[in-house]
């Protein structure tokens, strides 16, 4: 009797709880508005001027209908917002053979933002609900900080910053605290406020450099029998870039399937090249027992290598006590140890030009464009999470860093598209190119 009345309250609690944050009509409503919200992943990924001008004001309405919404309905949000932004994180899974674990893995991932848009969704005011919204873009899980409100501007009209998104919401919020027909005046006054006319240039490499793309497929890339493949490979787009006379050559994250620093031959012979051009290369390295994510830097004979200061969360780090993260590691990296990281942000020069060194996901990290410096290079391995809209989403948000820090940024990648990201322009800017 006891089991039983166990059982019937746990089905009451878990049909209450399905009730309140999965019923058809709930679903339906925070979809929609998830989607709306998010939109901007998904349309830029059509390259068409005239989506990427609505595309914002479909944000808008996003977050419109989200103000009108009770805490159940924001927690529903949220958990559609995060899957639509970060499914692909699960994607990973495949490489460990754990592929199984995709789904839960997932459900994850909308609970975690789901609880972040519950906490934004408890006042009743909607202007406090406003402010929370924002401060949740700056609340970042396990140090993971790919959730930014303010990139969705990023294409459109307006600022991708605080500022253009903070005229945003007072605009909608102005539909709702104005009750007169001002209200639609005072909405489209502040979206003005909103909106980025003018631009500033960027330094850009004042020579001519080969950036790279490869396509090496994640689930080959550490095949030791293709090892001397891809390094062949590689050397021939360095020896073609030199037969082009480019000054440098920019190659993806561990575009060398290898620990760069127990590879005497290839380091000398990447050495005898950059008697010709300066090459940037991807690796790893090994050094008092500990394992680098790293750029290596070949100009003139010389060698240099930069490691990676900011780690992939769960990746290449495990943000859990020691007790927990020997666990994981365990269980899903064959008792492999987090990688080691650099003790600063890296630097290097090519005839005069101060270049900041980034590796993946630390190019979308505040923490990269601290200090001066000229031009950032940035080399990255998307191989994990091809196809997926993940490699949109990681330009998005590097043509936000760009625009916010006025850099340009080389990006060279494996798995999807290499190129050059300038800070966004503005409609002024835009009106005005029309007439050159």
């Amino acid at each position: 009797m006891k089991l039983k009345n166990c059982l019937l309250a746990l089905y009451s609690l878990v049909k209450n709880f399905l009730i309140k944050y999965f019923s058809t009509k709930i679903i339906r409503k925070a979809f929609f508005s998830a989607f709306l919200i998010s939109n901007f992943i998904f349309l830029s990924l059509f390259d068409s001027e005239v989506l990427n001008f609505v595309s914002p004001f479909l944000a808008i309405l996003g977050f419109y209908l989200l103000f009108n919404f009770n805490r159940y309905e924001f927690f529903t949000t949220g958990f559609f917002v995060g899957i639509l932004w970060f499914y692909w994180i699960s994607f990973s899974l495949i490489y460990y053979n754990f592929g199984y674990l995709i789904p839960i893995e997932i459900l994850f991932i909308g609970i975690v933002y789901g609880v972040m848009f519950f906490i934004a969704g408890i006042p009743t005011q909607i202007w406090l609900k406003a402010v929370l919204l924002i401060l949740i873009s700056n609340l970042h899980p396990f140090n993971f900080n790919w959730l930014n409100f303010e990139a969705i501007f990023v294409v459109g009209i307006f600022k991708p910053n605080l500022y253009g998104f903070v005229f945003v919401f007072a605009a909608i919020l102005s539909l709702f605290y104005i009750k007169t027909k001002l209200k639609f005046l005072a909405c489209i006054t502040l979206l003005l406020f909103a909106v980025q006319y003018d631009d500033a240039k960027a330094k850009i490499l004042p020579f001519e450099v080969t950036l790279t793309n490869t396509n090496v497929p994640q689930a080959l890339k550490w095949e030791k029998s293709l090892k001397n493949e891809f390094i062949n490979e590689n050397l021939k787009m360095i020896d073609e870039a030199i037969n082009e006379g480019k000054r440098a050559i920019i190659m993806p994250e561990s575009v060398f399937p290898t620990f760069m620093t127990q590879e005497r031959n290839l380091t000398a012979e990447l050495k005898e090249k950059s008697q010709k051009i300066a090459i940037v290369a991807g690796a790893l390295a090994y050094e008092n027992s500990q394992s680098y994510n790293s750029t290596f830097f070949f100009d003139k004979g010389e060698i240099k290598r930069f490691d990676k200061l900011v780690l992939v969360p769960f990746g290449e780090e495990i943000l859990l006590p020691n007790f927990m993260k020997n666990l994981i590691n365990e269980l899903f990296f064959d008792g492999g140890k987090d990688f080691k990281t650099a003790n600063s942000v890296s630097d290097y020069e090519i005839d005069g030009v101060k270049i900041r060194n980034a590796i993946c996901y630390e190019a979308t990290r505040d923490e990269l464009f601290k200090g001066e410096f000229d031009v950032m290079i940035a080399i990255t391995n998307n191989g994990w999470f091809v196809p997926s809209t993940e490699p949109n989403l990681q330009r998005l948000l590097l043509k936000y860093y760009s625009t916010k820090y006025n850099k340009t940024i080389y990006h060279s990648v494996n798995g999807s598209p290499s190129e050059i990201i300038t800070p966004k322009r503005g409609l002024l800017d835009k009106f005005l190119s029309n007439f050159y």
